[in-house]
């Protein structure tokens, strides 16, 4: 479901604090991660480095460590401290009425 710019992706209550949950809606696949400060983080699922699962990576604080190779990346910037150059896509999110919704590409 969308409503303007925002698509509708999962309700919260679905979403365990510290563990990434992988959504696909239509050609996206997304990463959710809801943190201990219950801060929600949407991102692209593929690791940018070499496109590993991220929703199935550990997360520790505000940090998701790819479970391919042990990149971490932090969630609240998308930067990586291995390389400048590699960042997390991630989307603008909400909570709203117990649903979480981003802002999706197209």
């Amino acid at each position: 479901m969308t409503s303007g710019d925002w698509t509708r992706i999962v309700r919260l209550s679905d979403c365990s604090v510290g563990r990434g949950r992988y959504v696909t809606l239509g050609l996206h696949e997304l990463a959710i991660f809801r943190l201990e400060s219950d801060q929600i983080i949407v991102t692209r699922n593929s690791c940018p480095h070499a496109g590993g699962n991220l929703a199935a990576g550990a997360v520790a604080g505000s940090v998701v460590t790819c479970p391919w190779h042990q990149w971490p990346f932090d969630l609240l910037t998308g930067a990586c401290p291995l390389s400048e150059n590699v960042r997390l896509t991630r989307y603008e999110s909400k909570v709203d009425e117990g649903w979480i919704w981003a802002k999706l590409p197209g």
